[in-house]
């Protein structure tokens, strides 16, 4: 043998075509037959296809994805490469799908079709109408059920924006719980904010080995640490010049930004001579739990201060002007010494 196929001779069209119904069947049998072939063929050259492609087989430094290399090496149109290269990752996870066009009784159209709204989950059920209904019938199922994926995916929006909500409350430790549900599109765009900050709690904390402020707690933080920090910078980072032009004009200036804690006279006397232990007294946030002395401290340690008396009755007597407890000369002095806080977190 020389490893030629064989041939058949050409119908003679020079005669005049007589009726016949077996040459007829004859026709559309074997028609049907080659059908089958060329689909089970298709489904073959969409596998090698969709492999070629995870090889990154085209990339050539000069060819831009395997479109390209389709529309330039087999001459497919760019709008049809795509699709090609879509339909051959996509009946990798439709493997009924893929196994019926394996055995040629679907055709590349019915696939292509199906490929653009079948899952696992509705696999079966698309594949049935396929089987048994015309190319036309699939493209208008497939089509009336995109709208109805379209109408969903709208209500399970408006659904996410009906839920979206926040609460909080405070542990007895005085520590802020959060329980939040964003939308999709909000959540999305908060994780993204949460990791860039994750990456810059990490490269701010002390090399293994290098020496830490005294009375640094030594603990090593964990990645849960490290999201709780990066929710605190984010708040800060707004805070210190991101203000939303949404925020109302009735809030002046420092007001929008301003943390308040009230601290009795006693317990100031108390953090101003450092002596804290056993202090009692007034040392609360505004509208929040109460805090250690040590910590209202180091909170004043570098704030706006203002001074409010009060009498017994918690009403008003006086209030002073805006004072910073360290004059901007030394705190110019510190940040280029220390490059920022030195207190972890």
């Amino acid at each position: 043998m020389d490893g030629s196929l064989p041939t058949q001779s050409s119908p003679d069209h020079s005669s005049p075509i007589t009726f016949s119904r077996e040459r007829n069947e004859e026709l559309a049998l074997e028609i049907a037959r080659l059908s089958g072939h060329l689909n089970a063929a298709t489904h073959r050259w969409l596998i090698l296809l969709a492999e070629f492609d995870d090889r990154h087989g085209w990339n050539d430094s000069a060819t831009q994805s395997c479109a390209h290399w389709l529309n330039w090496k087999i001459g497919i149109t760019m709008g049809a490469a795509r699709e090609k290269v879509r339909v051959a990752h996509a009946i990798q996870k439709l493997p009924k799908i893929a196994a019926s066009m394996e055995k040629g009784e679907l055709s590349y159209y019915k696939v292509r079709e199906l490929t653009r709204v079948a899952s696992p989950e509705t696999e079966d059920t698309l594949l049935m109408i396929a089987q048994h209904g015309s190319a036309h019938h699939v493209e208008t199922v497939v089509r009336h059920f995109r709208r109805a994926k379209e109408a969903q995916e709208l209500t399970r929006e408006q659904e996410q924006q009906a839920n979206r909500a926040l609460s909080y409350h405070f542990d007895d430790d005085g520590s802020l719980i959060l329980k939040a549900r964003l939308p999709a599109e909000a959540g999305a765009v908060f994780m993204k904010a949460l990791d860039l900050s994750v990456e810059e709690v990490r490269s701010n904390e002390p090399a293994e080995g290098e020496d830490v402020p005294a009375g640094t707690p030594n603990v090593k933080s964990t990645h849960r640490m490290r999201r709780a920090d990066a929710l605190a910078l984010m708040a800060e980072s707004f805070l210190q010049g991101q203000i939303s032009r949404s925020v109302p004009h009735a809030m002046s200036g420092g007001d929008k930004h301003q943390v308040v804690v009230h601290v009795s006279a006693e317990m100031l006397s108390s953090v101003r001579s450092s002596q804290v232990e056993g202090s009692c007294g007034q040392c609360e946030f505004e509208d929040g739990p109460s805090i250690a002395a040590a910590t209202a401290r180091r909170l004043a340690c570098d704030a706006s201060i203002v001074g409010l008396i009060e009498n017994d009755t918690g009403d008003v007597l006086n209030v002073g002007r805006k004072t910073r407890s360290i004059p901007p000369a030394i705190n110019r002095a510190l940040n280029a010494r220390d490059k920022g806080c030195r207190f972890p977190g």
